[in-house]
């Protein structure tokens, strides 16, 4: 009788305070990261089993049941880096901001991308494009250059209108804002 109420106390113990196998091997990996990687999103169930984290402007995805680590492509295009990252409210998606490295005209339409990861089918999905893209508390927001007032002018001194467009923090569209004029300094 006593070994019964032994062995039960124990395994309260260890669902009341401990972390599943699983748990403590992503923590880890966390640990054990190279210098310089930021953590992207942590997965602990018996699905996805991993650690994603960005290191070198590169997505990886570490595997910690085969204890294989590998990149995560998700951009179809070459980028310059990866400015931000974010988990969706679930934590089943994340997101991903890409700066393109372009400049000039190029850069008010398409200068970073927003993509959202989804890591139960690892697989991406390019929510849009724009010359900033901001989380908020509620939305994320793409700022995007809609036409330039003076074409023809340099590229320093060109005025241009945009658009901010709203979506929601799983990646669907809310709404888009109207069309204002960019205050330089960007």
């Amino acid at each position: 009788m006593r070994l019964v109420i032994f062995i039960t106390l124990a395994l309260c113990g260890l669902v009341a305070f401990g972390q599943t196998p699983i748990a403590n091997r992503v923590k880890a990996v966390a640990k054990n990261l190279p210098r310089g990687a930021k953590v992207v999103a942590k997965y602990t169930d018996n699905q996805r089993h991993c650690l994603y984290y960005i290191h070198d402007n590169r997505l990886f995805r570490h595997d910690v049941m085969t204890n294989r680590c590998e990149e995560a492509v998700f951009s179809s295009d070459a980028y310059h880096g990866i400015v931000s990252s974010w988990l969706s409210p679930d934590g089943n998606f994340f997101f991903l901001v890409v700066d393109q490295g372009a400049s000039g005209t190029a850069y008010w339409n398409a200068g970073q991308v927003l993509w959202r990861y989804d890591s139960h089918r690892k697989q991406s999905y390019k929510v849009g494009e724009g010359f900033e893209i901001e989380h908020r508390r509620g939305c994320n927001v793409i700022k995007r250059g809609t036409r330039c007032l003076n074409p023809h002018a340099t590229t320093k001194r060109q005025r241009w209108m945009a658009k901010d467009h709203y979506y929601d923090l799983y990646g669907k569209v809310i709404w888009s804002k109207d069309e204002y004029e960019v205050k330089q300094g960007r």
